[in-house]
């Protein structure tokens, strides 16, 4: 398969996985913004009348509070300085550790009673109950009571400001997942210092990243003895690249060279950037879910933004292996015109396939997480029930990586 070939099947994938994942985006959006534009349009309907709550409950909160305060310095539970201090009292009491002999002070039992709060904590919930309280009347006032303003604009605005709050929240879970996915990749690789073979690996890396005309990832070295290497980051120069010891003493000169020149494939092709952009619906998916399980009373209200997910997910889950896996691809032969050999690309990874069939069993660290960042996939395990379904399924529909054997081929077809 010829270069330009090449890359117009990645571009084909890419463009249909675009598509769906802009259109299921749209969907998503759509439903967000209208449960939330019904729901602020509600809560401000019902303003005047959760506020007033809030500032009943406020109310009622100083006397139960300070009844509370009184009894627990009249007890001798805390100081005066305590209750004015800073920072809240530790369930353990300093007491107890002392073995102070005041009578209720310092004793196991009850230790919540004997912890009352602060004047400053109490003082900042009564401040949000009282704001949110006042702002709910005067919201629900102005909505209803003063003609000039119509409530369809005021439910749309909610309704943006939503969205693009949830969407904004998702987006900084992304960047965060990034360092997340580093530090598994870190703890699995179980990075050690080894200044030699990080020297060694440097070196290559450097030689390559000039030849490509591309800054120089870092590099760290792994403890594990299976053949792994890796490469996170958006950027080639704020990225790294992972080689596990395994790796290192597995493969020879050309063979590594190789290796290091695909994961250097993966980072100039801004591939790590590309799949998250593609899974974002369902990142949003993912980030929606957590915010149910976080307020299940209220889970009801998103139930028509769970109907619209639904087939947003499953077309995001079957168009995104499909580019990852074509990437691959990309990234072999990318490598190997950097190296200019096909063949060593082509060595690497029987080597890398059959080196970690046979270490696997002696490091289960690999998680399906992470797996998706290796050079090739983890030996297959297989199953007592439906092994050839499951297989199929893992492997050829949501599986990140062709079969080794049909990327091997395609590299030796493109020796001359």
């Amino acid at each position: 398969m010829g270069t330009r070939r090449l890359y117009l099947g990645l571009w084909l994938r890419m463009a249909v996985a675009l598509a769906l994942s802009l259109s299921g985006l749209l969907v998503l959006l759509a439903a967000e913004f209208v449960v939330a534009g019904v729901v602020f349009f509600f809560l401000l309907g019902l303003g005047p009348v959760l506020g007033g709550m809030l500032l009943v409950f406020a109310a009622l909160l100083v006397p139960l509070v300070g009844l509370y305060w009184l009894v627990s310095l009249r007890r001798g539970w805390v100081e005066l300085s305590d209750l004015l201090g800073r920072m809240e009292t530790d369930t353990s009491s300093p007491n107890t550790q002392t073995g102070d002999p005041r009578p209720g002070v310092g004793r196991s039992d009850d230790p919540w009673l004997r912890n009352p709060p602060t004047v400053r904590r109490v003082a900042r919930v009564l401040g949000l109950l009282v704001c949110a309280g006042f702002g709910l009347v005067l919201g629900g006032a102005l909505l209803y009571r003063v003609p000039e303003v119509d409530p369809l604009p005021v439910g749309l605005v909610g309704g943006t400001l939503g969205v693009v709050g949830f969407t904004g929240w998702v987006v900084y879970g992304e960047f965060r997942s990034r360092s997340s996915v580093r530090a598994d990749l870190e703890a699995e690789y179980d990075i050690v210092s080894d200044p030699e073979r990080e020297h060694e690996v440097q070196r290559r890396v450097r030689r390559l990243a000039g030849q490509a005309d591309s800054p120089v990832p870092n590099v760290e070295i792994g403890a594990s003895y299976l053949p792994r290497a890796a490469s996170v980051g958006y950027r080639p120069g704020e990225s790294v690249i992972l080689v596990s010891r395994g790796l290192v003493d597995s493969l020879d000169d050309e063979e590594l060279d190789a290796v290091l020149a695909h994961e250097l494939a993966h980072l100039l092709n801004r591939d790590a950037a590309v799949m998250t952009g593609l899974t974002f619906p369902r990142s949003k998916i993912s980030g929606l879910s957590s915010l149910v399980l976080k307020t299940d009373d209220a889970a009801i209200l998103f139930f028509p933004v769970f109907v619209a997910a639904i087939p947003v997910y499953i077309a995001n889950r079957l168009a995104v292996p499909m580019v990852a896996r074509y990437r691959e691809y990309v990234a072999d032969d990318a490598a190997a015109e950097l190296t200019g050999s096909h063949a060593a690309m082509a060595s690497a990874l029987v080597t890398l396939d059959r080196e970690y069939a046979a270490q696997y069993t002696q490091d289960l660290r690999v998680g399906w997480s992470t797996a998706a960042f290796g050079v090739v996939p983890p030996p297959w395990e297989e199953r007592r029930v439906l092994d050839g379904t499951i297989r199929f399924l893992r492997r050829r529909v949501f599986g990140t990586h062709p079969r080794t054997e049909a990327r091997v081929e395609r590299l030796r077809s493109r020796d001359p």
